[in-house]
């Protein structure tokens, strides 16, 4: 297995470049029509999402990149008011994050990297260490042409890190989020993007960091077992869409018959008591 490996790559460049990637390619094991579905629909960022995009950025792509991309919104203006839109046209495409609020996505965002930097890995800010983040990887895996842009990669140590902001780090709820989310698709398909670039295999860690103070941060490591399963839904979801691909056919899935039952935590009516009883 070959594959063309490309360091400093532009987000946008990437997505422009042929290749199925794992975030729509895990939406055929749903269904074919699924995956067709994923392709046209528009993401639409929640506060949350564009606070863990800004803190990628500041922390893999550095904080140059960061400042030519990000700026703070100064308390004193309102982007409502003339003197607010006239300061919001000054700053061309950059993305504003305010400060304070419920959510402080400027002080968030530096409050995650300043955690994650105890990390060695996060420690550096040379080219060398920019360079082993954001990899993008070009392959061949069952006759399919896949795509993956890899947030660290550690070819010395044989690692994957992926780096996720999240509500929380306690393990069973962020266990339940990886499995939820699909992210033991994305741990297998990674890490095969990464052995196909480097030739040897690699072992996968999420690095999780909430993204509130004291902006705590855990690392989890994909078990063999649970790589073994993502490999699995990997290789069916590439049978899939290589047959799909080939007969240009993306079917629904059929409808079944499921059995409705009440939830556990529903308290059942008391069905001997009587009217008289009621009122």
């Amino acid at each position: 297995m070959t594959a063309e490996v490309a360091y400093n790559q532009s987000d946008a460049a990437y997505r422009k470049e042929p290749g199925v990637n794992q975030s729509s390619l895990k939406k055929i094991l749903d269904s074919p029509a699924h995956y067709q579905a994923a392709l046209k629909f528009r993401l639409i960022s929640t506060p949350a999402m564009e606070m863990g995009t800004a803190a990628h950025c500041l922390v893999l792509d550095g904080e140059d990149a960061f400042n030519g991309q990000y700026i703070k919104k100064p308390d004193s203006i309102k982007l409502t008011t003339k003197e607010g839109k006239e300061w919001k046209a000054s700053i061309g495409r950059k993305k504003i994050l305010s400060t304070g609020g419920k959510d402080d996505p400027w002080g968030s965002v530096h409050g995650m990297a300043k955690s994650l930097k105890r990390l060695e890995w996060y420690a550096g800010s040379d080219a060398a260490y920019i360079e082993r983040n954001e990899v993008s990887v070009y392959w061949n895996w069952r006759g399919v042409d896949c795509k993956a842009r890899l947030d660290s990669v550690l070819v010395d140590e044989g690692i994957v890190v992926d780096l996720k902001t999240t509500d929380t780090v306690d393990p069973e709820l962020f266990t339940k989020k990886v499995v939820g989310l699909g992210y033991d698709f994305q741990a297998a398909y990674y890490a095969k993007a990464a052995e196909a670039a480097y030739g040897k295999p690699f072992r996968f860690i999420f690095v999780a960091v909430e993204r509130k103070a004291p902006y705590t941060v855990d690392l989890f490591e994909v078990t063999p077992e649970m790589m073994e399963e993502g490999i699995y839904k990997c290789e069916k979801a590439l049978d899939l869409y290589r047959v799909c691909n080939e007969t240009g056919e993306w079917p629904n899935r059929e409808p079944v018959i499921r059995q409705l039952e009440y939830p556990g935590w529903y308290k059942h009516a008391k069905v001997e008591e009587s009217f008289e009883d009621v009122f």
